[in-house]
């Protein structure tokens, strides 16, 4: 009969008949694998083996980490001091990840578990298996330390790996390779694959997104992507910010992280240009410079400045108008005949050779003309 050789409270070593403790749990390979990546971020324990976490995510929000400080002269554990209720050294940690000699729960502090050269052969509930074939949810062991795989073979020889490293570093997820020392352990009573190699899921999340995860080797789910989701399009695209003035009041709905938002411009230099650029809730109200205006320009009129009329730059100047105005740009700033154009004046008392003559104004005066003209032959007659 094999022995287990568990470590106590007290670190020490014993053996324990086998009626003492039940089978591990029959699981699949990727709670062991939640198991380990939920004790990240914890400190390093000697002779520890709890830590808090939700399935696959350390809960270092409602739990303290602790910490663990190498004592003077000391480079780390065993010399050293650790404050705090949680942490976990290599062997608990392993053992509280693949729930041996019981399936106490992560948060259960002061119960009993391995050292780590009990890893290292064959055991009523671990079989050795060569390092060649190295899976996730296996153990990496040696005389003295013991790591929790979590992820195939790499391209460079390196396996993704949980381990409580030591004092200063903890417990970390990282890759990494092992030397000749060490001897891989597979627990009994894994389930079947969980999922099949391609396999894809997806999920909603926010009010606008999707996440998606696909089946990896080793039969395991990779973790989920980021909460993404397409930008809303149509009559639904447009939005509007209450209070906000000008450009600032009118955005269009993203989906960001998940969740729908209204995107507007912020605040800009005021143009001319029609708009009320720096949401001030009034048009054109730029400075001169911001505005292109009291540049010199010719038109017309002859010399004169540009000014913001109606949201265009316009040539404004003293003179009669003998056809449309051009912009300061040299192009016409108007209308597309001369009469469509007037003279008139400007704010300053000057030729305003960009304004535009209503419609209704161009069929009073012709017919205005035809009434004298009637009346004028009646007076003869």
């Amino acid at each position: 009969m094999r022995a287990r050789t568990l470590m106590t409270t007290l670190v020490a070593t014993v053996a324990f008949p086998a009626a003492a403790y039940a089978a591990p749990p029959t699981e699949p390979v990727e709670s062991i694998v939640c198991r380990g990546i939920s004790a990240v971020g914890f400190s390093y324990a000697w002779g520890g083996e709890c830590w808090c976490g939700d399935a696959c995510t350390p809960d270092l929000t409602n739990c303290s980490p602790g910490t663990c400080t190498p004592n003077a002269g000391s480079t780390g554990c065993p010399d050293c001091t650790h404050s705090g209720k949680y942490g976990a050294d290599c062997s608990g940690f392993v053992s509280k990840a693949w729930q041996v000699p019981e399936p106490f729960a992560v948060d259960a502090c002061g119960v009993d578990r391995y050292v780590a050269s009990s890893f290292t052969s064959d055991h009523e509930y671990w079989d050795v298996v060569p390092m060649s074939g190295l899976q996730p949810a296996d153990a990496v062991a040696s005389s003295t330390h013991v790591i929790l795989v979590i992820g195939a073979k790499d391209g460079a020889g390196e396996h993704e790996v949980v381990e409580a490293k030591g004092c200063t570093p903890g417990i970390v997820r990282h890759s990494r390779t092992f030397a000749s020392s060490y001897s891989g352990a597979r627990r009994i009573n894994l389930s079947s694959c969980v999922c099949g190699d391609g396999d894809e899921e997806t999920k909603n999340c926010g009010d606008c997104g999707t996440q998606k995860r696909t089946c990896e080797g080793a039969c395991l789910w990779s973790a989920w992507s980021d909460c993404d989701g397409p930008d809303p399009t149509g009559a639904e695209a447009s939005c509007s910010v209450e209070g906000a003035k000008g450009e600032c009041a009118v955005g269009r709905r993203v989906c960001a992280a998940g969740w729908l938002s209204c995107q507007t411009a912020s605040p800009a230099t005021e143009v001319c240009d029609g708009l009320d650029n720096d949401c001030d809730g009034t048009i054109d109200n730029g400075t001169p410079d911001s505005l292109g205006e009291g540049l010199p320009c010719k038109n017309a009129c002859g010399d004169g400045k540009s000014k913001c009329i109606g949201g265009a730059v316009q040539c404004v100047s003293t003179g009669e108008c003998s056809g449309p105005t051009t912009d300061a740009g040299g192009g016409v700033a108007g209308g597309s005949g001369a009469s469509n154009w007037a003279s008139g004046t400007d704010d300053g008392g000057g030729c305003s050779c960009g304004v535009v003559r209503g419609t209704k104004h161009m069929l009073l005066a012709p017919l205005l003309g035809l009434i004298g003209l009637l009346a004028l032959r009646r007076r003869r007659a």
